[in-house]
């Protein structure tokens, strides 16, 4: 208590208050609160900053892939000596098999800037699209294999011909008609950003 003089021989006093406990109480139980929710807004905001980051991530990897895989068809090339010998010998410039279900396609490409001929190709393994890279033009040598896309759950892919037909494989089993490859359709589903499909010309 603080007395203070009110006249000649007067004076008055007044309590000096301060928090109670209570009022403490609840001041620590607001600060905690707006302490919360600052954290949780900030957590929101990180989520949403890193969800936002993986999806752009994601279509710059698929972004890749398509150009990728176009720049390498676009650089098809028919085995040497192949023009009209037949379709055999122009088979071995493109295969298109269907294993398992899933298609693997191969086809040959100028490499190391035009300088060689080398064979590359695309599988499907689980949900893991690979890039095939053989040492030289043989089919029958063990390709490297390079991850370029991840799930992806199918693959579909077929050869349009000069005729204008469309073959799940290549080369043609029928047989007896000289029909080249003049395209290859690509078609990809995937589970988050729906079905990517490109038809690449060949020259």
């Amino acid at each position: 208590m603080t007395c203070r003089p009110g006249g000649e021989s007067q004076s008055w006093c007044y309590a000096e208050r301060g928090l109670t406990l209570i009022e403490m109480l609840v001041a620590l139980a607001v600060f905690a609160v707006l302490g919360v929710m600052g954290y949780r807004a900030s957590a929101t905001a990180m989520e949403s900053q890193q969800r936002v980051a993986a999806e752009l991530q994601r279509w710059r990897d698929i972004a890749n892939f398509v150009q990728v895989i176009e720049s390498d068809l676009t650089q098809f090339v028919e085995r040497p000596g192949s023009v009209g010998t037949g379709n055999s010998a122009i088979a071995g410039g493109l295969l298109l098999a269907q294993t398992g279900g899933s298609p693997e396609v191969s086809f040959l490409k100028l490499d190391g800037g035009g300088a060689t001929v080398r064979r590359r190709g695309y599988r499907l393994d689980g949900q893991r699209l690979m890039q095939l890279r053989w040492p030289g033009t043989d089919v029958v040598a063990i390709p490297e294999a390079h991850l370029i896309l991840e799930r992806v759950a199918t693959m579909h892919c077929t050869v349009l011909g000069t005729d204008g037909q469309r073959y799940p494989v290549w080369p043609d089993a029928k047989g007896g008609r000289q029909v080249r490859p003049a395209a290859v359709d690509v078609e990809l589903e995937l589970p988050d950003a729906g079905t990517i499909r490109r038809l690449v010309t060949l020259r």
